[in-house]
């Protein structure tokens, strides 16, 4: 079991790097990218760190100089290829470094925050966490107002478990508001009672969190993709770091998700959520959060694209009248109500037929869409965050909660180009600034209603922002607080968001005739950020079993119970005619302290006990786990089907999406998979993998398994023997009857068995293998998966006896196999495999997952290994092109920081065994030397977790299996540099002899 000790690490490296952070900020970078930073550090100031400083006080992950790329690593997930949400299509980086986003292109090619998918357009630098607060018991003036920001939150130690984890909505021990491990409190603890049920308690983080010696065995995923990693700002690093500023930790904590959809509606924003933890011993005074977001828009290939940027302050911020959903039950309709209570609402109508809904964001915009390449406007958006619904002093110029926010919006905001200085409206760039602006002592930039009142910046420029939120007046030791935003992209121009103050007082003014309609119809960015909200919002619905919390009145959203020994609390709220008192031994009371009938949905009439689901969304099956994939295709994966082949790809997956219930029904509604390839991908500028034009259906595959229901017990069809019409070719493509290949219509005889996959348009069966089962860890013999008959009524699905589940295995990649052989050797390739569920009334339409790919899951065909002496060389003659538009194919990518020359030429029909290579000049000048072990994609791939527990190699080999007859190389010498025209000698040394050849460079 891990433990939480300190380890010190990089010490004298970090100390250098937080020097040089300390002072600086937004360098403007050359077109070579030769900065820090895209287009400088975190806080705005120039500064003067070049790459080989940076370099030099990382040794670890730059072990070679000058080599221009990093040794991919997952800790810290910054340097190489890290956690990317691809679900959807913001693609954005996630790191534990307290920022989201990619500033760090020179180490890493991910995206930053592109839209729509992998398109080279970015649309965000990045977004960094500061959190401040007040220590009321430290006697040093210097450390009563700190604020602990950006790189000064780090993973808590180098070892293999503080590193980025990946899940996804259902997923095994990840499903929401269901209690996986079945255990309860064992004591007393805040509002629960011995015996109440635990749910989601042990974060996703490889540590025991709720102490019962096993390891993430019920955390809560959200999303198709879902990303989570543990912070702290009291590492041994951030502490000793030698810095113009002192860092000064408020010994915190941070628990940190990301989370993604592929489902529509939701694909064009990503959220983030902080809880963060208080673990200093002792209560915090005034805890603020918030952070810099810099938001730039523009295609990467076009010389510093954020410096034409419009400032969007306040844009698409409001509060609208939203309708409540017919199946949601905080409408508490007059069937949910007594009679005559409550008596300020008709007894013929709702409760809360309509909620508002505030929107709290901001938004940059490029100034002429860039040749409508820039089609899109990024916005961040305050999600949720802790509140404190009883009102302070209700006659108070300004309303504040008890010991926090009373609702959820921003404390103070700013923005302002990169340049500014603090006292004239720019970036705080020390802690005291950092505090005074957090805590709104320097103007808040706010509106009376709570939202954004500053007025956009005048000019185009390079815009950044800083936002807070709080404060949290008393969190005590070990307490903690929660923060959620979200980073959206949506169409839009700079002409039509102007329009939206307009409109949005036309609206107001009219009452909302159309309610959010009206305007949500004509500003996609607002419609994006109102889908989000509500996805939050989610629904009240009935409680899971065990729930133990739950409302017991209507409107009543708090509960309110004393602690042991506390004696009695006395209360009164907005919809009651006194006072009531709560007592330490008393069960848990409610109250409504908001004033708002629609928070804490209540049943008076049918007794149900109601609580919000929040992020409720509808959701496909989860992609299966593919064999391309980095994280399966590595050359240490002692289990991987290796895809690579003689001009042939073996795709091979998993059957996770089919044992896998649908989140919201409980049903397995699996119904089948899409196989996708994306071929002569040449790397667009900025691009981390194929985009979304760039992929081709290879086929879809229906699976056979079907159930029938009769008198409540379900039985399997074993097989299905069926003749169906497919197209098939009458005559051989070109032949004299046909050149170009005829089709015409067959009738086969076409037998299925159970879990075979069908595509109905050829005809074609992959049949499901037993190539392994899933290992059950708590018992011998295979893991197993329990869900709903799809189809069922949910109330049947709720039966204790199970007797309309049906269970599934699961088994490893490998389960289908489709070959590819329409492929060429030396070419990359991408595919994806994507899974769709069935259409029924009850769910709505059809919803499958989304494809995608970076960079790392490129697969090349390698030609076969050749006995005797006939190794060859392609292309030969090599001809190379300075610009890429003459290329002739994608045989050549464009260059970027882990392969600068973007090109290669491949020996192949090498020897089986071990051999090496090496190229010389007709001088006999040594040029370079290549061995069957070298690594080909190091650059690119990061390591992974063995089953052991060590972390091993995560890159293929030049010889990645004993077939693999085929070499590549980049074209640069031994000594860095690239190679000239001429004529080249090359031999190889192996087992079998000494070969020797020649091949031509043109350039």
């Amino acid at each position: 079991m891990r433990t939480r000790a300190w380890r010190g690490w990089l010490r004298v490296a970090t100390g250098v790097l937080l020097l040089l952070l300390a002072a600086t900020s937004a360098m403007a970078q050359d077109e070579q990218g030769s900065g820090f930073f895209r287009k400088g550090t975190l806080d705005g100031t120039p500064d003067g760190i070049t790459e080989a400083e940076f370099k030099a006080a990382f040794p670890e992950y730059f072990p070679v100089e000058g080599s221009g790329a990093a040794r991919p690593s997952e800790i810290p997930d910054i340097f190489g290829p890290g956690a990317v949400l691809s679900v959807g299509r913001v693609q954005m980086k996630v790191t534990n470094f307290g920022v989201f986003g990619n500033p760090w292109t020179n180490l890493s090619s991910d995206p930053s925050g592109q839209w729509p998918g992998a398109s080279g357009v970015e649309y965000l630098n990045f977004a960094g966490l500061a959190v401040g607060a007040v220590n009321p018991l430290t006697t040093d003036p210097n450390a009563i107002r700190r604020v602990s920001a950006f790189l000064e939150w780090r993973p808590p130690s180098l070892g293999p478990e503080d590193k980025m984890y990946r899940a996804f909505d259902g997923i095994v021990n990840g499903a929401r508001f269901v209690n996986d491990d079945e255990d309860k409190y064992p004591a007393r603890t805040g509002l629960y009672q011995p015996g109440d049920q635990r749910f989601d308690e042990d974060f996703l983080d490889g540590i025991d969190n709720d102490l019962d010696e096993v390891i993430d065995e019920d955390y809560g995923a959200l999303g198709q993709q879902t990303i989570t990693c543990r912070m702290n700002d009291y590492t041994l690093q951030s502490i000793n770091a030698t810095a113009t500023e002192k860092h000064v930790p408020l010994y915190l904590d941070v628990e940190q998700m990301a989370w993604a959809y592929s489902i529509p509606g939701y694909t064009d924003f990503n959220v983030v959520q902080y809880t963060i933890y208080n673990r200093s011993g002792h209560a915090l005074d005034s805890l603020v959060v918030g952070g810099m977001v810099d938001m730039d828009c523009g295609p990467i290939t076009a010389s510093s694209y954020w410096q034409d940027d419009v400032d969007l302050a306040g844009f698409p911020s409001c509060e609208l009248p939203h309708q409540t959903d017919v199946n949601d039950l905080r409408r508490q309709g007059r069937d949910m109500r007594r009679p005559g209570a409550p008596a300020d609402v008709p007894n013929d109508s709702a409760l809360c037929s309509h909620f508002n809904l505030r929107i709290n964001g901001f938004s940059v915009v490029d100034d002429n869409g860039d040749l409508n390449l820039t089609r899109g406007i990024p916005t961040f958006l305050l999600v949720n965050h802790t509140i404190d619904p009883e009102i302070e002093d209700p006659n108070a110029p300004v309303l504040r909660g008890r010991t926090g926010p009373y609702r959820v919006g921003f404390l103070a905001f700013r923005s302002y180009p990169g340049n500014m200085p603090y006292v004239g409206g720019g970036a705080p760039r020390t802690d005291q600034q950092r505090f005074e602006f957090m805590s709104g002592a320097a103007g808040t930039g706010i509106d009376p209603d709570g939202l954004i009142g500053q007025e956009p910046g005048a000019e185009k420029g390079d815009y950044q922002a800083w936002w807070s939120c709080g404060p949290w007046l008393d969190v005590p030791d070990d307490g903690s607080i929660q923060v959620t935003v979200a980073f959206t992209v949506s169409e839009g121009t700079r002409v039509l968001a102007t329009k939206f103050r307009t409109r949005l007082n036309e609206e107001r003014a009219a009452g909302f005739p159309l309610g959010a309609k009206g305007l949500v119809d004509q500003f996609p960015s607002l419609a994006t950020a109102v889908a989000c909200q509500v996805a939050y919002e989610g629904l009240y619905s009935e409680i899971p079993p065990g729930w133990a919390l739950f409302p017991n009145g209507h409107g009543r959203e708090t509960p309110i119970h004393p602690n042991l020994g506390e004696g009695a609390i006395t209360k009164s709220d907005c919809h009651d005619q006194g006072a009531r008192t709560v007592n330490d031994l008393d069960p848990v009371d409610w109250f409504d302290f908001d004033c708002d009938y629609c928070t804490g949905a209540y049943d008076a009439a049918g007794g149900t006990r109601t609580f919000q689901s929040t992020w409720s969304a509808q959701s496909p099956p989860p992609n299966p786990s593919l064999n391309v994939a980095a994280s399966n295709n590595y050359y240490a994966n002692p289990s991987r089907i290796v895809p690579a082949g003689d001009n042939q790809v073996t795709l091979a997956w998993d059957n996770i999406s089919e044992v896998t219930p649908d989140p919201k029904t409980g049903w397995l509604d699996f119904r089948g998979y899409r196989v996708w390839k994306a071929a002569n991908w040449q790397r667009p500028v900025g691009s981390a993998g194929p985009s979304d034009n760039d992929w081709a259906l290879l086929g879809e595959f229906r699976q056979f398994h079907q159930w029938r229901d009769s008198s409540g017990v379900p039985k399997l069809l074993q097989q299905n023997s069926f003749r169906t019409t497919v197209p098939s070719y009458r005559y051989p493509v070109g032949s004299e009857h046909c050149p170009l290949g005829c089709f015409d219509t067959a009738t086969v005889d076409i037998t299925l068995k159970v879990d075979d996959m069908w595509n109905a348009q050829n005809g074609e069966v992959i049949r499901a293998s037993e190539i392994g089962c899933v290992p059950d860890t708590s018992a011998d013999g295979c893991a197993e998966t329990f869900g709903c008959i799809n189809g069922t009524d949910p109330i049947l699905c709720g039966d204790p006896s199970k007797k309309y589940f049906e269970h599934r295995i699961r088994y490893l990649v490998g389960r289908y196999q489709l070959v590819d052989r329409e492929v060429k050797n030396g070419f990359v390739y991408f595919y994806s495999v994507t899974a769709f569920d069935s259409t029924s009334s009850k769910r709505g339409g059809m919803l499958e997952g989304r494809r995608s790919a970076m960079e790392a899951d490129g697969v090349v065909p390698d030609a076969s290994v050749r006995e005797g002496k006939n190794a060859w060389v392609v292309p030969n003659p090599y001809r190379g092109y300075r610009n890429m538009a003459e290329r002739p194919s994608s045989w050549d990518l464009i260059p970027n920081g882990s392969d600068p020359t973007g090109t290669h030429i491949d020996f192949m029909g090498l020897p089986p065994g071990k051999w090496t290579i090496k190229i010389f000049t007709v001088s006999g000048d040594l040029v370079q030397t290549i061995r069957s072990e070298d690594a080909v994609n190091e650059s690119i791939r990061p390591p992974f977790l063995g089953p052991d527990g060590t972390i091993i190699p995560g890159y293929n080999r030049q010889q990645d299996t004993l077939d693999d007859g085929q070499a590549r190389w980049n074209l640069i010498s031994r000594n860095g540099q690239d190679i000239v025209s001429g004529i080249y000698l090359f031999t190889i040394d192996s087992a079998a002899g000494m070969q020797r050849g020649k091949f031509v460079v043109i350039r």
